[in-house]
């Protein structure tokens, strides 16, 4: 493993965590029960792609909660369509910043397809 990939490895792992708290935040704010849904599945998948990337690096993160709050209050404030639009950009953009590694890391490409399952799980919400 190159210094630039375990860098962008750890990106992606503290991406992951951050992804789980910000997925686990809407469901617990939203009023949607079909979105509760879809937010907790995702969060949960998100938990897992945190630990196939922590088996990458054997380095321990923790979730950073801004973000997470930061978007709850976005959801609140600029509604739940304006979310999920960001929502299904951040998951387009980190299958791009997974491309450069799929090749030296197998479990990356079962990230990848999950990351684009999230994004159309996102858009199936929209209302």
């Amino acid at each position: 493993m190159t210094e630039e990939q375990k860098q962008q490895l750890l990106k992606s792992q503290q991406g992951e965590l951050n992804a789980l708290l910000i997925y686990q935040r809407l469901a617990k704010i939203t009023k949607h029960p079909k979105a509760k849904e879809v937010f907790s599945e995702i969060a949960a998948d998100e938990g897992k792609h945190a630990a196939t990337l922590k088996s990458y690096t054997n380095i321990v993160l923790k979730p950073k909660a801004g973000k997470a709050i930061l978007v709850g209050f976005l959801y609140k404030l600029l509604g739940h369509n304006f979310v999920i639009g960001l929502l299904d950009k951040g998951e387009m953009k980190s299958i791009e910043s997974y491309r450069p590694l799929k090749d030296d890391f197998p479990k990356i490409q079962q990230i990848m397809d999950d990351e684009l399952k999230h994004a159309e799980m996102a858009r199936s919400l929209l209302t």
